[in-house]
């Protein structure tokens, strides 16, 4: 910052953009848009959504009933996380049987009412299909276990390293193939004493891992897909997706540098147990299989594969597949999810998002997700503040959203659960880095009332937030400057040309500051501004971004900004320019957006005439040097 005295009148001029990083992405959405291109995808987890029969856990009807939540805030597709049968040693990832809904969450005329409903609002549904594993309940496992036909080699069964001493000595202990480790902790390999040998479970023991090199179990995955399918679902997600293959050989694997302890997951270099080459061609059969589906049953739409794996972006830009030979569709983006807090947050945002774009494959769709079932909730990771400004930067990105539940009302993680309140006992990667996945999975907070609207039970299957008597839908739809109605102008804003199919600027600006510019030719721009830092700054946008109007108007601010809709911001040092207060972030447009509310403050409806302003300047310098 420079400051000059000119005749008493004190001139303050920054000089922010001496070492600008900025990057430009044409056509950042694919231009013939499908449904999905440029979706919000809302991740419904369903034991906390809402519980329609008062036994204090979320269930099917409830998401029914909250449908018109989904319209009024512009969701097109809704992703409903595992609701099969299961003994829930995982939360449902652990599936007893992948052809019946389990009865906590209701019945499968419930589904069907469900997907009914969703299509008189045109909203979609996608399921999760866990192609890695079964839960050790699974008819298929027990079958496995007895060598019954086809479900023999249905699993990753392998013998003992000392398996002959042990099948001729009963006191000799078995001695696992290798050395791997589970996510959860120990070992990944468990005695099976009535088959005499190991099977694999990459996950907790009660989830045998499936031989997916076995055409019976591709087969059987299709036949899930195809079921499901029949009953009305619009696509996949494909859960664990980089675990599904193990190197065949089965060797042990090497510790990451700095690693020591072989029997920590964290240590290990886990080069034999994931992302193994065989995923991309499986991912493709899928594809083929699923647009075939839609063709063969002369669809008006294709379905939807989405996938999750927290794997390189050079990894999953091959899920993509080719324009030949296409793959998943949407393989989630997953670094925003894991980025750390600490104060390059400017700079690892704008790496993650250059990333993703520069090895985007042509004519695929980018995706963003920040939040999920699995880690921190934003607001508690980064502070309450954030939510608007996280909510402005992945809304205003080109492509495909994930929201989480609750993120449209800037939701905390429950960090009051007492110890035997806890549920998850599986923590990935091992105690050592990890903490129960309850905190971010408490039931969504829809009013004031008990037990925050969720249940009319005396007790939830976890406790609400205490803060749910202010930190709620209904209390937060009254009130304009809320996370709730922020989301929802950040929602329309995505239906307007020029984010759908326009290009996407970054500028690094500062360790502070970050903007996004969206642009189209012969419509309107969007340039979003947020101010990730401790203080308040000024930004002359015009030293950042060229060919900029001198005057650009807000369409929207965060609470904390003080700028509403309509207000006037200059581009240049002279006039009006933006300050930004910490924390904050503004969405500016340069078309005149109508105020929706007619009281503002005299600063949010004068236009300034910066030539008029710079003549007066000019002026008064004059007069003082004559």
């Amino acid at each position: 910052m420079k400051t000059f005295n000119v005749c008493g009148v004190v001139v303050i001029a920054y000089i922010i953009c001496a070492t600008v990083n900025c990057n430009v992405y044409h056509n950042a959405t694919k231009p013939n848009n499908e449904w999905w291109s440029n979706t919000i995808i809302y991740q419904v987890y369903p034991r906390s959504f809402k519980d329609s029969n008062k036994d204090g856990i979320g269930d099917i009807k409830g998401i029914t009933q909250k449908l018109d939540h989904f319209v009024d805030l512009g969701i097109e597709t809704l992703w409903v996380g595992p609701f099969f049968k299961s003994p829930m040693d995982d939360m449902g990832y652990d599936v007893e049987d992948f052809y019946m809904i389990d009865p906590m969450f209701g019945t499968m005329s419930d589904l069907e009412e469900l997907i009914f409903e969703m299509n008189k609002r045109n909203l979609k549904l996608i399921i999760d299909i866990i192609p890695n594993h079964s839960s050790y309940k699974c008819e298929w496992f027990q079958k496995s276990i007895k060598q019954e036909g086809k479900y023999k080699d249905y699993y990753m069964w392998r013998n003992a390293s000392n398996q002959d001493e042990v099948l001729t000595n009963s006191s000799v202990t078995p001695i696992a193939p290798n050395a791997w480790v589970s996510l959860f902790g120990g070992p990944a390999w468990r005695w099976n004493e009535e088959r005499k040998q190991f099977y694999l479970h990459q996950f907790s023991k009660e989830q045998p891992d499936f031989d997916l090199r076995n055409p019976d179990v591709k087969q059987q995955i299709l036949d899930i897909m195809e079921f499901w399918l029949d009953k009305g679902v619009s696509g996949f997600r494909l859960d664990a997706l980089k675990y599904v293959y193990e190197n065949i050989s089965l060797p042990d694997e090497p510790f990451v540098p700095g690693g020591t302890n072989i029997s920590d997951y964290m240590d290990i270099d886990h080069i034999y147990t994931t992302d193994q080459p065989e995923i991309i061609d499986t991912v493709k059969e899928w594809r083929a299989f699923i647009d075939n589906y839609s063709k063969s049953k002369n669809s008006s739409f294709p379905r939807l594969l989405t996938s999750e794996s927290y794997s390189d972006p050079s990894i999953l830009m091959e899920y993509y597949g080719n324009s030949s030979v296409p793959g998943v569709q949407v393989p989630f983006n997953l670094a925003l999810v894991r980025f750390p807090k600490d104060d390059h947050i400017v700079e690892s945002i704008d790496t993650i998002i250059h990333d993703w774009m520069i090895n985007l494959p042509e004519n695929a769709v980018a995706n963003w997700v920040i939040e999920n079932h699995d880690n921190l909730r934003l607001a508690s990771k980064f502070g309450a503040e954030t939510v608007q400004m996280f909510t402005a930067l992945k809304l205003a990105l080109p492509g495909v959203d994930v929201t989480y539940y609750g993120s449209e009302i800037g939701m905390e993680d429950n960090m009051y659960l007492r110890p035997e309140q806890v549920t998850d006992t599986n923590l990935a990667g091992g105690p050592k880095v990890a903490r129960p996945r309850d905190y971010q999975r408490c039931p969504m907070q829809w009013d004031d009332s008990i037990n925050a609207g969720f249940t009319e039970e005396k007790k939830s299957w976890l406790p609400v937030n205490p803060n749910y008597y202010r930190l709620n839908v209904e209390a937060q739809k009254k009130i304009p400057t809320s996370n709730y109605n922020f989301y929802k102008k950040m929602s329309q804003l995505r239906q307007t040309d020029t984010l759908k199919n326009g290009d996407l600027q970054t500028f690094n600006i500062t360790k502070s500051i970050y903007i996004l510019k969206r642009s189209l030719i012969g419509h309107e721009s969007y340039i979003v501004v947020s101010n990730f830092g401790s203080e308040s700054e000024t930004v002359i946008l015009s030293n950042a971004i060229r060919n900029l109007k001198n005057e650009l108007f807000v369409y929207l601010g965060s609470a904390n900004s003080a700028y509403n809709p309509g207000s006037v911001v200059s581009t240049i040092s002279i006039g009006y320019p933006l300050q930004l207060r910490p924390q904050s972030v503004v969405v500016l447009t340069d078309k005149y957006i109508e105020p929706e509310s007619p009281v503002y403050s005299a600063s949010s409806v004068i236009k300034f005439n910066t030539k008029l302003i710079s003549l007066l300047c000019l002026f008064i310098l004059a007069k003082c040097i004559l």
